[in-house]
């Protein structure tokens, strides 16, 4: 009996010790997520002559990364709010890469950018009802930025310059994205939304 007992015992204490591990190792996996963003935001913030957007964007990563530095306690709220630095940060990079020079338009790549362009013009539209779900001071701004972003995408369609109209749409998609993902971090744990 005094056997078994010793034999509980160990297993409870070496379970406590895993628990212990895993529990150590999800906060430094954190903490390595937190500085992969902070190097990611310092190489996009690199960028020489960033345009109206682009220093919105950065500002609003740096802000969300300052959040996410004060609450890595909820796996789920870090894990919508680390994503939606990286949409963010990858929308950036998407305004960045649409100033590179237009190659010679292949045969097709008219209508598949009018798709594209198409799925990122309902995605725009989307971004009013996230920003109202996501509590953010600045979701006017993101709405704002995502329509400039796909307007200016819709330009660069008009004047045949189809490369440039998929970053700068995409990036506009990557603004709803990130809208998102804040809304989806601010309900986590709440009731589930109704309908009206």
């Amino acid at each position: 009996m005094r056997r078994l007992a010793v034999v509980i015992l160990a297993i409870l204490l070496a379970g406590t010790c895993v628990l212990a591990r895993q529990r150590r190792s999800e906060a430094e996996k954190r903490q390595e997520r937190i500085q992969e963003l902070a190097r990611k935001l310092a190489r996009r913030t690199a960028y020489g002559s960033p345009g109206e957007e682009q220093k919105f964007l950065h500002a609003r990563a740096a802000a969300l990364l300052e959040r996410l530095k004060a609450n890595v306690a909820d796996a789920y709220v870090f894990g919508r709010v680390s994503r939606a630095i990286d949409d963010l940060l990858k929308a950036s990079e998407e305004i960045q890469e649409s100033r590179e020079p237009e190659r010679a338009a292949k045969p097709g790549e008219r209508e598949k950018t009018a798709r594209e362009l198409q799925r990122y013009y309902f995605r725009v539209q989307q971004a009013e009802y996230f920003a109202g779900l996501s509590g953010e001071g600045e979701s006017a701004a993101y709405v704002k930025h995502a329509r400039a972003l796909y307007q200016q995408g819709r330009s660069a369609f008009d004047a045949r310059q189809y490369r440039r109209a998929r970053k700068l749409a995409e990036a506009a998609a990557l603004l709803v994205s990130a809208l998102e993902k804040l809304a989806q971090a601010r309900v986590s744990g709440q009731e589930p939304p109704r309908f009206p």
